[in-house]
C-alpha cells in the first residue's frame, strides 16, 4: 500500500508493506514450530555469549582488541625473539667447533650472545628516534630485512672473530622489538594495553619454543642426518648454516605480510599557528576564523587554501586582501623560545587562494639551552622516565644473563657440575617450558594485572623468579641418577620460571610505556631498549665469565657452579625490592597536557 502527501510543492510517496496476519486456524503444531525456529538462534546466541563470557581476556567494559594489528605485531616480534634464540643449543658446542676448551666455552658464548646486544644498544634509540620522524611502518620493515640478512650471513661463520661481528650488525639492525613496543602502545588504552603487551612476551615466547628447537634439531646436520647431508657438502662445511637460513626464510615471509597488511600507527604532527593582528578590534572579529590546528610537513612550509583557514567563507577571502599586515606568525614552542614564521601574502587573490607560510628561526640559543632542548635531556628530566628505563634494565640483566647461564650449565660435563645435554636436549627443554609460557601468560599476567595493578605483578613475579633461579643449578646433584626424575624437576622449575619471566618482562614494558608521553612514545622506548641492550650486553659477558671462573678454580661452595646463578638471583630480588618505591603512576598510561 502506497501513501502520497503533497508538501511544499513535493509530492512524498510512502510504501507501507503489511505482513499478512497468521489466520486463526492455523495448527496448534505449526505454531510451536514456528516459535522453535524463532528461538532456535536466540538460544544458541545465548550459548555462544556464555562461552565468550567464560573465555573472556579483558573486562567486559574494555576497548576491544585490535587483533590484526595485535597479530601483525606478534609475527614482527616473532622474528626479533626467533633470530636471538636459535642459537643458544648450539653455541656452547659452535665453541668448541672453532677450537677452544669446554673450560673456555662458557666465557666466549657469553660473549658471543652478548655482542647482539651491542649491536642493540648502538641502534635501538636511533630506530626510535627515525619512527618518530619517518612513522613505525617504514622503520620496523626495515629492521625485519636486516635482521634476517645478518642472521643467513651468521651460518657461514668460521671463526669467533667473525661470529662476534655478525651478531653485533645482527643486533644493530633489529630495531623491532622498540618499534613494536610503539605501535602497541599507539593501539591501546588502560583497558586493554595489557592485553596488548602479553602478546608481546608471547611472541617471545613462541622465539623460545621454535627458535631453540630449529637450532637444537638442525645444527651440524651432516653429523646427525648424514643420509640426507653430506659431510663434504654446503651444511658439512658450515654446520650452523642451515638453521640461519631458516630465520631468514621466517623473516622474508614476515616481511612480505608487513608490506602489505601493516598500516601505519603514527599520527601526523600536528602545531598550533596563531596570526598576530595589531589592531584589537579586527583582533576580536578574526580571532574565532584565523586561530587553526595546522599539520607542519618536515620542509617547514604551508600550502593551504584561504577558504579552509576561513571556514571555507567568502567573507574570508576579503579579510586575508584587506589585512595584509597580518605578516608575522608564532608558533608556540613551550620552554624552547618563540619562533616567528614570515608571511608571504603577495598574489592572495579569491581566484587564488592559497597562502605560503615558511619558517624562519630568530632566536639564538645558548649550548646549555640546546642541551636541555634535546629529547635526551627531556627524557631523563621525567622521573618516571628514569624509574621505568632502570627497573626494565635491571630485571633484563638478570633475565638475560640466567637465560645464557642455563644453556652453557645444562651442556657442561657432569665432572663440572653440569647436566651434560647435547645441543637437542637443550632445544627440547626450553621448547617444552615456553609451551606453557606461550598458552598461559595471555590469561595469567592481564588477570594479575587486573587484580593487582602492573608494579605489584612485577613485585611477586620478581620475587618468585629469584628463588628459582637460585635454586636451578642445584639439580646437578641428579644427574647421575633417574633420568626422568632429573627431567621432571627441572621442568617443575623452568616451567614456572618462564612464566614468571614472561610476566615480568610485560609489566617492565608497560612501564616504560606508561612512563612517556604520547608524542614521545617512539624515542623513550628506543631509550629504553639502548639501556637494556647495555645491560643484556654486559649480562652474559659477565656471567659466562664468572662461571668458567667458578667450575675452573674448583674452589667449592659458594664459588662453585652455584656462583654466577645466584649473582642473577640476588639482583633480581633487589630489583623487586626497588620496586615497591616506585611511583604508583607507573601502573596507567600518561595522558599528555596539551
Amino acid at each position: 500500500m502506497s501513501i502520497k502527501e503533497e508538501k511544499n510543492g513535493r509530492v512524498e510517496t510512502a510504501v507501507v508493506i503489511q505482513e499478512p496476519a497468521v489466520e486463526e486456524h492455523e495448527g496448534a503444531e505449526g505454531k510451536n514450530e514456528s516459535e522453535d525456529r524463532r528461538q532456535s538462534p536466540r538460544r544458541r546466541s545465548s550459548i555462544w555469549h556464555t562461552v565468550k563470557n567464560k573465555i573472556r581476556i579483558t573486562p567486559k567494559d574494555a576497548t576491544p582488541v585490535n587483533w590484526k594489528m595485535v597479530i601483525l605485531v606478534f609475527i614482527s616480534l616473532f622474528t626479533s625473539s626467533f633470530s636471538l634464540t636459535f642459537l643458544f643449543p648450539f653455541l656452547p658446542d659452535m665453541i668448541l667447533f672453532f677450537g677452544y676448551q669446554e673450560t673456555e666455552k662458557g666465557y666466549y658464548a657469553g660473549l658471543i650472545a652478548s655482542m647482539v646486544f651491542a649491536g642493540r644498544a648502538a641502534g635501538s634509540f636511533f630506530w626510535g628516534w627515525l619512527s618518530d620522524r619517518m612513522g613505525r611502518r617504514p622503520v620496523i620493515l626495515m629492521t625485519i630485512f636486516g635482521n634476517g640478512l645478518f642472521c643467513v650471513l651468521f651460518g657461514f661463520t668460521i671463526n669467533l672473530p667473525m661470529a662476534l661481528v655478525l651478531r653485533f650488525f645482527a643486533g644493530l639492525a633489529n630495531g623491532t622489538v622498540g618499534i613494536a613496543k610503539t605501535i602497541l602502545y599507539e593501539i591501546s588504552d588502560d583497558s586493554n594495553q595489557a592485553i596488548g603487551m602479553s602478546i608481546l612476551s608471547m611472541s617471545w615466547g613462541a622465539g623460545i619454543i621454535i627458535g631453540p628447537a630449529v637450532g637444537g634439531l638442525l645444527a651440524t646436520p651432516a653429523k646427525k642426518y648424514p643420509a640426507v647431508f653430506t659431510a663434504d657438502g654446503a651444511f658439512g662445511q658450515f654446520p650452523y648454516l642451515l638453521p640461519s637460513l631458516i630465520v631468514g626464510g621466517a623473516c622474508v615471509l614476515v616481511l612480505v605480510i608487513d608490506i602489505f597488511l601493516l598500516p601505519e600507527t603514527k599520527s601526523r604532527r600536528q602545531e598550533e599557528l596563531e596570526v598576530k593582528v595589531d589592531d584589537e578590534e579586527e583582533k576580536q572579529r578574526l580571532a574565532p576564523e584565523f586561530k587553526q590546528n595546522l599539520t607542519i610537513p618536515p620542509n617547514g612550509k604551508i600550502s593551504m587554501s584561504v577558504e579552509d583557514l576561513y571556514c571555507h567563507t567568502e567573507r574570508a577571502v576579503y579579510e586575508v586582501k584587506q589585512y595584509q599586515s597580518c605578516q608575522e606568525l608564532h608558533r608556540s614552542q613551550g620552554a624552547t623560545g618563540v619562533r616567528q614564521r614570515s608571511v608571504s601574502e603577495n598574489g592572495v587573490k579569491a581566484s587564488a587562494k592559497e597562502m605560503f607560510m615558511e619558517v624562519e628561526v630568530t632566536e639564538k640559543k645558548s649550548i646549555l639551552d640546546k642541551i636541555k632542548n634535546t629529547i635526551l635531556f627531556k627524557i631523563f628530566s621525567m622521573a618516571d622516565c628514569r624509574e621505568a628505563i632502570f627497573l626494565y634494565t635491571s630485571f633484563s640483566f638478570s633475565a638475560i644473563g640466567f637465560e645464557e647461564i642455563f644453556t652453557v650449565w645444562a651442556s657442561t660435563k657432569p665432572v663440572y657440575d653440569g647436566l651434560g645435554f647435547e645441543s637437542d636436549e637443550i632445544g627440547m627443554v626450553l621448547g617444552i617450558a615456553s609451551f606453557p609460557m606461550l598458552a598461559l601468560n595471555l590469561f595469567i599476567f592481564p588477570y594479575m594485572n587486573r587484580l593487582m595493578g602492573t608494579k605489584k605483578t612485577f613485585i611477586i613475579c620478581g620475587f618468585i623468579n629469584g628463588v628459582l633461579m637460585t635454586v636451578t643449578p642445584i639439580l646437578h646433584l641428579l644427574q647421575s641418577g633417574s633420568q626422568s626424575l632429573l627431567w621432571t624437576l627441572l621442568l617443575l622449575v623452568i616451567i614456572p620460571q618462564k612464566i614468571m619471566t614472561s610476566c615480568s618482562f610485560t609489566a617492565t614494558s608497560l612501564f616504560v610505556n606508561n612512563s612517556s608521553p604520547t608524542h614521545m612514545a617512539g624515542s623513550v622506548n628506543g631509550i629504553a631498549m639502548t639501556a637494556t641492550a647495555i645491560a643484556r650486553t654486559l649480562a652474559p659477558t659477565i656471567g659466562g665469565s664468572v662461571y668458567a671462573w667458578s667450575i675452573s678454580n674448583d674452589l667449592g661452595p659458594p664459588f662453585d657452579v652455584n656462583l654466577a646463578f645466584f649473582m642473577f638471583g640476588l639482583l633480581l630480588w633487589g630489583t623487586s625490592v626497588y620496586s615497591i618505591f616506585t611511583p604508583e603512576s607507573l601502573n596507567k598510561k600518561k595522558v599528555d597536557s596539551d
